[in-house]
């Protein structure tokens, strides 16, 4: 249980809340709704007991609150104990040297060794600006030379992939078609093909392709795509596609 904050003085205060209060013709109730406050709080000051509130600046809000809502000229009454100043501790750590030429020795070779990063530094920056333009021109000389070995490999590359394409058949087979290849009137190639099937081939012009079910296969020459439906027969679904010089 907690022991209870009130003194003559807070009960005095307490006591012109409640007078004021009821002069204005409010209950508890109608104060706590209308600043949306705990009654019990409010009947905590007006009784001035403030054990209630868990800390002194959480009673001083609602102190202030309720005295301008009222327009009471009230100091807040002193019941909270005083919060203990925390004392700090500096805490110095000590190094004690029991021969002072092992002191100034280390104090030395730290020195030294300072003294030897500064001079590494100032010798590195001192290079760089010395080899700093030749490196320059050495490295856009070699970038130049590198541009020009990539587009030389790209522009190869190019023609090559152009030659691996040219006069190249390819035919994919989505169900079962036969297929005739002729060169000059002389029939070279004869296979029959099923679903999933593919079949491609180096061929030059001229040269002509008979295919059976023309609607299960698809294919190109020259990277350009063969219409095997539009001419086929109706009836047989062969197609007789010439392909020429021109």
């Amino acid at each position: 249980m907690k022991t209870e904050l009130k003194s003559a003085n807070s009960v005095k205060t307490g006591k012109q809340f409640a007078e004021k209060r009821i002069e204005l013709g409010l209950t508890i109730e109608d104060v706590s709704k209308i600043l949306y406050v705990n009654k019990n709080y409010l009947s905590a000051i007006e009784n001035g007991n403030y054990s209630i509130f868990p800390s002194e600046s959480f009673a001083k809000a609602y102190f202030k609150k309720y005295i301008k809502f009222l327009k009471l000229d009230i100091d807040f009454p002193n019941l909270f104990p005083p919060n203990p100043k925390k004392k700090y501790k500096k805490i110095f750590k000590e190094i004690n040297f029991e021969n002072s030429f092992f002191k100034n020795l280390k104090y030395f070779i730290f020195l030294i060794i300072g003294l030897g990063i500064g001079i590494l530094f100032f010798l590195f920056l001192f290079l760089n600006t010395v080899n700093d333009e030749s490196l320059k021109n050495n490295n856009l000389d070699e970038i130049s030379i590198l541009v020009e070995s990539i587009e030389k490999n790209k522009l190869e590359l190019s023609k090559t992939a152009e030659e691996v394409d040219l006069n190249k058949l390819v035919l994919k087979f989505e169900g079962e078609c036969w297929l005739e290849i002729y060169i000059n009137d002389q029939l070279i190639e004869a296979q029959l093909f099923y679903d999933g099937d593919k079949y491609i081939k180096e061929i030059i012009t001229p040269f002509k392709i008979i295919v059976g079910n023309a609607d299960s296969v698809k294919g190109s020459y020259n990277n350009d795509e063969i219409d095997f439906i539009t001419n086929a027969n109706r009836l047989t679904k062969v197609n007789i596609i010439n392909f020429t010089n021109e």
